[in-house]
This record gives C-alpha cells, sequence and structure tokens, in this order.
C-alpha cells in the first residue's frame, strides 16, 4: 500500500525514480480497484445494455489513475536508466512488450542522470536498514503550518521587519 500512495502523492512528478517494487505494487493496487469498480458498475446495471454502457466507478477510477500511471511508468524508466521519452513505445505495435520487460529489469545501480541532488530515499518496510527522511518538492518554509521561516511582522523598534519585504 505504501507504494501506491507514493505513486499518487507523487502525481504530477515527472523527475526522479521508482524502484520495481514501487511501479508493481502501484499497479497491482490499481488493477485491484480497477476490478472493484467493475464489479461495482455491473451490480448497479451499467453493463446490461451493450449499446448503452454506464460505468461512472469505472471511469471515475480511470480519471484518477491516468496521471500517476505515466509517472510511475517514466520514473521506472528512469531507474532503469532509460529517458522516459520511452514511453510513446506504448504507441507502436508490440512496444508495450518491450516496457513490460523493461519493468522487469533491476534498478541500476549508483546514481544515474535522472537523479535528483540526492538519489531516491524509498526503503522497502521489511528491509533492516535505517529509512532517511523522505525528500519533498515542497521547501520547508513554504509547508503549511510551518512558522519557523516567517520573521516577526514588527522590529523592536515599532518598524516592519526588512525580512518581510522580499
Amino acid at each position: 500500500m505504501r507504494s501506491y500512495f507514493d505513486g499518487m502523492l507523487r502525481y504530477f512528478e515527472f523527475s526522479g525514480r521508482s524502484t520495481r517494487m514501487q511501479y508493481w505494487m502501484f499497479f497491482l493496487v490499481q488493477t485491484v480497484l480497477f476490478g472493484a469498480a467493475i464489479a461495482i458498475d455491473y451490480r448497479m446495471g451499467g453493463f446490461g445494455d451493450p449499446r448503452n454502457i454506464q460505468a461512472p466507478a469505472t471511469l471515475f477510477i480511470t480519471f484518477v489513475h491516468l496521471v500517476p500511471g505515466v509517472t510511475v511508468q517514466v520514473r521506472r524508466l528512469h531507474d532503469i536508466g532509460k529517458s522516459g521519452a520511452w514511453y510513446l513505445l506504448h504507441f507502436v505495435p508490440f512496444g508495450g512488450l518491450v516496457l513490460l520487460y523493461w519493468a522487469c529489469c533491476g534498478s541500476e545501480p549508483g546514481s544515474n542522470y535522472h537523479d535528483g541532488p540526492a538519489p531516491s530515499s524509498y526503503v522497502p518496510r521489511h528491509a533492516p536498514q535505517v529509512v532517511a527522511p523522505r525528500r519533498s518538492t515542497i521547501p520547508r518554509q513554504v509547508r503549511m503550518g510551518s512558522n519557523a521561516a516567517r520573521p516577526p511582522s514588527v522590529g523592536r523598534d515599532g518598524l516592519a521587519a526588512p525580512q518581510r519585504f522580499i
């Protein structure tokens, strides 16, 4: 589940890497949700008329997972050292088989061109290693609820602090 939520929280993040486990667990949970949505639509009678299919739950799951599915695939390509442009192989006959093979390949050891300043810090729960703090794309000063970086609005002399006017 943690890998699925990692993929959903990095909704529009094409940079970085996704491990093999992150990729496959994301698509496993997504497939289970698609199956549940199809079952819900079937129980609501959405597939009764073949000319007029009503499938709101399936459409909802499709739209929610469309962008994260692409971004997880691109980050997986980055993890094996390929460019995200290889994702376009989906539009070539049998190109999806090449992408499926690459999704099964192991990660490129060490850092590569697609790493940010710090490599991915994702470690599976069952691993005995110490987990590094999660890197966020939102600066610490901007996060909601953080008052650490905000200067006082009025200085000791009664004038506005100069740091306030950047």
